[in-house]
């Protein structure tokens, strides 16, 4: 719920103010419920879903959610909106930074194949092609790439070298040498890291028609590449998501950093960029907030809920 004078929500971006509706914005969808004077404070409800990427935006350089950004996410969930993290990350990795602060969540992971509900239930899970599943395993392994492979129960992580923590991984991530021995029939999306200029990115080029390809910059500045299903992306999870929590998507705030987060944002209410984000993301979103280092997913949820 957003509680201000009439002032106080006139200064909010016209996409995100749940007062005003203009033609051509994505605040065009529907109108929201009415303002209500309660000794002279107006009162609107807002929205009911926050669907967040995590590397670059709630989780900062050292890989942690920050004291302002965990208390905010606390108070919010406890309004009963229902978080979704909004990541490439596999399903458990998905929900993990959330658990250790004591949340349940839905989540959309695996950069949009592998969609949840609070528990764990599935929404949807759309694997790659068999036959791609099998090619993309020994082009890792003959390119040398580090690369995660996620199934709905785990990730494969290759590297040439095992990291010193190999012996201790959980059960849901397996790190490898080589990907032949790896079971990927179920293949929901591959990450690799690859420079662009690496030779043996010209192999995928055959498929390229076939799947959603989606490039990124990591916080370490290493190039990104996310494949997934044809049109699987953040905005068709999201959609599902939706759908499955009967939750308008207009009533989601969506937060990203980066252009993967641009499918969702075309998607949600209200789209938010990081200060951090890249130029294509700043230029999709309704309103832009601090850097993930000051607090950017708390500003987007004290002005927005």
């Amino acid at each position: 719920m957003f509680i201000g004078t009439r002032a106080d929500c006139a200064a909010l971006p016209a996409q995100c103010n749940p007062a005003i509706v203009r033609p051509g914005g994505r605040g065009a969808r529907r109108e929201r419920l009415p303002f209500t004077a309660r000794d002279g404070i107006l009162v609107a409800m807002t929205y009911r879903m926050l669907a967040l990427d995590l590397d670059g935006t709630l989780l900062n350089g050292e890989g942690k959610v920050g004291e302002r950004d965990a208390a905010a996410l606390t108070v919010l969930r406890g309004r009963g909106v229902i978080i979704a993290p909004a990541t490439a990350r596999w399903y458990q990795a998905a929900v993990r930074p959330f658990e250790r602060l004591g949340l349940h969540t839905a989540a959309i992971a695996s950069a949009g194949a592998d969609v949840r509900l609070e528990g764990g239930e599935v929404v949807a899970a759309t694997p790659l092609p068999p036959a791609f599943a099998h090619f993309i395993g020994d082009l890792c392994d003959r390119a040398g790439w580090i690369a995660t492979l996620t199934v709905p129960e785990r990730a494969y992580s290759r590297a040439d070298h095992l990291p010193p923590w190999a012996a201790n991984a959980p059960e849901w991530l397996t790190p490898v040498t080589h990907l032949r021995d790896a079971e990927l029939t179920t293949l929901l999306s591959v990450l690799i890291e690859a420079p662009a200029e690496d030779a043996f990115l010209a192999e995928l080029n055959g498929w390229r028609d076939r799947l959603t390809f989606s490039s990124a910059i990591s916080f370490a500045g290493a190039h990104l590449l996310t494949m997934t299903a044809k049109d699987v992306d953040k905005g068709s999870a999201l959609r599902a998501l939706c759908t499955a929590t009967g939750i308008d998507p207009a009533d989601v705030v969506a937060i990203g950093d980066s252009a993967v987060d641009v499918p969702m944002f075309e998607v949600a209410g209200c789209a938010v960029a990081m200060g951090n984000a890249t130029a294509e993301a700043r230029e999709a979103a309704a309103m832009v907030v601090a850097s993930v280092e000051d607090g950017g997913v708390a500003e987007a949820i004290e002005r927005l809920f």
